[in-house]
């Protein structure tokens, strides 16, 4: 699915078409025979990914038990258990990145928890971080000597070189 043009129709929207269609969206995750479907998809002891809105990454876990609305899992990395709804597994595999093609603006659909950003602070001297929480308006960053919450249209993407350091993305 092509999440960048979606987003960009979606954005022409008025308020009530977006509530109309969140509803509607709200009754396809309810339904339960597709909810069957993605259960029989899924076995005690596989390896999968979920996707986890707040940090906006797919988290792997392993599952451990299948329920009927709900799974419990063990995220890999931590080993910490979750129940997560059905309809949060990424079965299919795909790539849920959200990047904006059209605008250099970052926003929050395209940044991740752990993501090095850069943004000018109140002197004007460039500053360099780690995305750490992904608010609804400002994202947290953190820098070698502090915490800041930016606005995310204050931000820019930044790419590590070999070496550890820091390079800007050309036209950026």
């Amino acid at each position: 699915m092509d999440y960048d043009l979606l987003l960009n129709e979606l954005r022409q929207a008025s308020l009530f078409d977006l509530f109309r269609l969140q509803e509607a969206i709200g009754g396809l995750l309810d339904d339960p025979l597709r909810q069957e479907l993605a259960k029989r998809q899924l076995r005690a002891g596989m390896e999968t990914s979920f996707f986890d809105a707040r940090d906006n990454r797919l988290v792997p876990v392993r599952v451990l038990q299948v329920r009927k609305t709900r799974v419990l899992v063990e995220e890999l990395e931590t080993g910490k258990p979750w129940t997560i709804p059905v309809y949060m597994f990424n079965l299919q595999g795909e790539v849920p990145d959200i990047t904006p093609r059209q605008h250099s603006a970052v926003d929050r659909l395209s940044l991740r928890v752990g993501d090095r950003v850069g943004f000018r602070g109140r002197n004007g001297r460039e500053m360099m971080g780690k995305v750490i929480k992904l608010n609804p308006k400002r994202a947290k960053i953190a820098t070698g000597d502090a915490v800041w919450n930016v606005p995310y249209e204050m931000l820019f993407p930044v790419i590590e070189g070999d070496r550890g350091e820091d390079f800007l993305l050309p036209g950026e």
